[in-house]
């Protein structure tokens, strides 16, 4: 028989597609079967691999087919398998959870992916193993966790980088393989284009945006701690330093890492002084070790930078610290460092305090007085005869100078060896010393103002109130102890006055005292020595902020200061004085005179500048300074900063940048109603003769061409050519004379004093000429010159 070999292939084709069904058939009712026995909590099915190969298929349809329900069950009976005993059942539920995350889609399906994520997470948490699908499960994590930042989901983020954070820093049992798989996953998370959208937010953006931007960029840890640094290193906006400094720091102990890295690089000054901002803001003691190399920094603020760090976080015994960064730190630090060691008192201290006394042939020249004073002071203290020999040795020294008997060194080291000398026997003690050839010491006393003698006497009675009430009841110690205690407060806030009179009550309510009265003495003047160098580096932050190490070491050398009594003229209207006057500390008061009448017009205190028009401008002073109570102010005179300029010429731009921003005499005078144009100012194009006069009032024998650009009944302007800025000044204060033709017939003389020679704004060279008449001319005069 002939067979159809066609119609045989195609009958076996479907033999074939029949049996492929049916076992596709029993196939699925195996897989459905295995399905539902792990529904019904049997979970050994798990280590079927026919259920591990198809149940991420199944997950997704029944996702796409709304039945969502069925899938979270399924996720519920994974989550409890991930918690087994039995490792490779542990490991395969796992691996299932990561095989159905991987085909859901992150859009379509948030709710689940978020399920699958908790539960990977708390899995992760607790897992002692390092099991093979760690590396993909932690990958995947990352993964969705981009996605989100990048969509800008930042809350749905926080839940994932709060885990990662937590396994990280876990103290439980937990793998440190699984901890740096964790590390490597956050560690990605931290994209650069992610960071720096973050930081933007961080600096730029409100309310709940922005509170999340810093919440993720702190659980980024120690990626976003470098972006962040390096963001600050180059940050140019104060507010935006501000935020940074306090936020690196709650980035963690990732940071900490961080930050030692970068103290090993050569950064700018300012790039130490915020990591050591971010050291203070963590406060912990044991982090002062990282900054203490930084004491030998060349520059001083950087020094400066790690005293505060030290006694801000270490607030109860921070002498150990203070006591190694004694020796090591600029002789300009070296006095506040030593009055706020002699707070603490002790051996050690005191010992440091001779050691450093031992040395002062060293000290350099523009610390020395302050900083042997203070040594001399706080040495008082000393049971050891060497203070006696020291200070002797200081006092011989000093008493050798013309000015001996007004040397300020000299009065505290004798009043010191006073106090010394009675504690040994003779035959300890070496010669005793003449009294009669030693300076007269006279106390610390302050200046009677009556302003502030009548505030101090207001502070005063309210103590003696609460002390009356001590005194009635018969509690003398305790009166006398609250006594001492306000009058140290008064003395620590600089409020000599108080502390002076406090001082003096002592004795008159407790008789016995006088070991408080000898201390509060010594409390209150080493209170009063100028603490010059420290104070300063604080009030002109913001000044000195802007300069170089090495421009703000010149800067600060150049100024000169000096100590202000009560009612001292510091400079006087129509002066020609081109400095600048930096107040530090104290108060005095602007003033300008119309006639004889005195006008007001603001109180200066710490932190501000004084003189910006005449010593950029060329101008005679248009106020008056004056001291109320005691002020402490620094100089910069103008021939010095020119000096400063050959070698840093990029100081006058941020100098003067900084004055503009924080003086307004000009507009005080406004405001005030006072600019002392006493005449209204007409605008006028004429070119016209001037001559100066020298000075007799003769005027020399050759004229000049000017530009006059406004006139008064009181004076005039005009616009010259003057090749510098210097030169300018040459015409300060010189007498002038200007012939203005009316008509064929008539001139007008004009005479007067130049008052301000100022740069215009218009034209490179060319400067503007204010004159002041000597008499006020006819306005029948000005007003011919302004019709012209």
């Amino acid at each position: 028989m002939e067979i159809d070999l066609d119609k045989q292939q195609k009958a076996q084709e479907n033999t074939r597609k029949l049996l492929v069904k049916e076992e596709d058939e029993r196939s699925e009712r195996r897989f459905f079967k295995l399905v539902l026995e792990l529904e019904n909590g049997n979970n050994d099915v798990l280590l079927n691999d026919e259920l591990m190969e198809n149940l991420p298929d199944l997950v997704s349809t029944y996702a796409k087919s709304g039945d969502r329900n069925r899938v979270k069950t399924l996720f519920e009976k994974l989550d409890g398998c991930t918690s087994s005993e039995n490792v490779s059942l542990r490991e395969r539920a796992v691996m299932a959870l990561s095989l159905c995350m991987e085909g859901l889609n992150l859009e379509e399906h948030p709710d689940l992916i978020e399920q699958v994520t908790q539960i990977l997470i708390r899995w992760l948490r607790v897992e002692t193993v390092f099991l093979s699908v760690c590396n993909i499960v932690c990958s995947q994590l990352k993964n969705n966790g981009v996605l989100l930042l990048e969509e800008g989901r930042w809350e749905e983020c926080n839940y994932l980088l709060e885990s990662f954070c937590q396994i990280q820093s876990g103290t439980h049992d937990i793998s440190n393989a699984i901890k740096s798989v964790v590390g490597r996953a956050q560690d990605g998370m931290a994209t650069d284009y992610i960071l720096e959208e973050l930081t933007i937010v961080c600096l730029r953006g409100r309310g709940e945006r922005r509170q999340n931007a810093e919440k993720i960029l702190v659980l980024l840890g120690r990626k976003a701690a470098i972006f962040l640094l390096d963001t600050l290193l180059s940050c140019q906006e104060k507010e935006d330093r501000f935020r940074l400094v306090g936020l690196i720091p709650a980035t963690g102990y990732v940071a900490v890492d961080v930050l030692k890295m970068y103290l090993l690089k050569d950064l700018p000054w300012y790039g130490f002084r915020n990591i050591i901002l971010m050291i203070t803001a963590m406060n912990d003691r044991s982090l002062i070790p990282l900054i203490m190399p930084c004491l030998t920094h060349q520059d001083i603020r950087i020094q400066q930078q790690v005293i505060d760090c030290i006694t801000e976080v270490i607030q109860d015994t921070p002498e150990e610290f203070l006591l190694e960064a004694l020796p090591l730190v600029d002789d300009r630090l070296k006095s506040s460092l030593v009055g706020s060691l002699g707070q603490y008192g002790g051996a050690d201290v005191l010992e440091a305090f001779l050691d450093l006394l031992s040395q002062r042939d060293s000290f350099t020249g523009i610390a020395r007085d302050e900083l042997l004073k203070s040594l001399v002071i706080q040495v008082r203290l000393s049971d050891s005869i060497r203070a006696v020999n020291l200070v002797k040795q200081l006092i011989e020294e000093r008493s050798r100078g013309s000015k001996s008997q007004t040397d300020p060194v000299l009065l505290a080291a004798t009043q010191s060896l006073m106090i010394l000398e009675p504690r040994f026997a003779p035959e300890e003690a070496s010669q005793k010393t003449d009294e009669s050839t030693l300076p007269i010491v006279e106390e610390v006393s302050f200046d009677k103002d009556p302003v502030a003698l009548r505030a101090a006497q207001e502070d005063v009675e309210g103590i003696e109130s609460e002390v009356k009430v001590l005194v009635d009841m018969g509690q003398i110690n305790e009166a006398g102890l609250l006594l001492y205690e306000k009058c140290i407060e008064a003395a620590k806030e600089k409020r000599f006055e108080v502390a002076e009179m406090l001082k003096d009550r002592i004795l008159d309510v407790n008789p016995n005292a006088l070991a408080e009265v000898i201390q509060a003495g010594e409390i209150i003047q080493e209170e009063s020595l100028t603490n010059f160098s420290s104070s300063h580096i604080k009030v002109w932050q913001d000044l000195f902020d802007t300069l170089t190490t090495d421009e703000f070491d010149s800067l600060y050398n150049t100024l000169k200061t000096d100590d202000y009594g009560a009612g001292s003229v510091v400079v006087e209207q129509g002066t020609d004085s081109p400095c600048l006057y930096f107040v530090n500390s104290g108060q005095a008061k602007l003033t300008c005179f119309r006639g004889d009448e005195e006008i007001f017009l603001k109180k200066i205190g710490p932190g501000e500048i004084i003189g910006t028009d005449p010593f950029f401008d060329s101008s005679l002073w248009t106020v008056s300074l004056t001291v109320l109570g005691k002020v402490n102010i620094s100089k910069l005179e103008r021939q010095k900063f020119l000096d400063l300029l050959k070698e840093y010429p990029s100081l006058e731009s941020r100098l003067s940048n900084f004055c503009l921003q924080s003086e307004n005499v000009k507009e005080l005078l406004e405001m005030s109603g006072e600019d002392r144009r006493e005449y209204p100012r007409f605008p006028v194009s004429v070119i016209v003769k001037h001559t100066l006069l020298d000075e007799s009032g003769v005027p020399n024998t050759r004229s000049f061409n000017g530009e006059i650009v406004d006139i008064s009944c009181g004076g005039l302007s005009f616009y010259i050519k003057i090749s510098s800025r210097e030169n300018s000044r040459l015409l300060l204060g010189r007498g002038i004379q200007t012939n203005i033709k009316i008509n064929e017939n008539n001139f007008a003389e004009c005479r007067g004093e130049i008052v301000a020679v100022r740069p215009s704004k218009l034209a490179e060279g060319e400067f503007s000429v204010h004159v002041r008449f000597d008499e006020p001319i006819a306005s029948t005069i000005v007003n011919d010159i302004v019709a012209l």
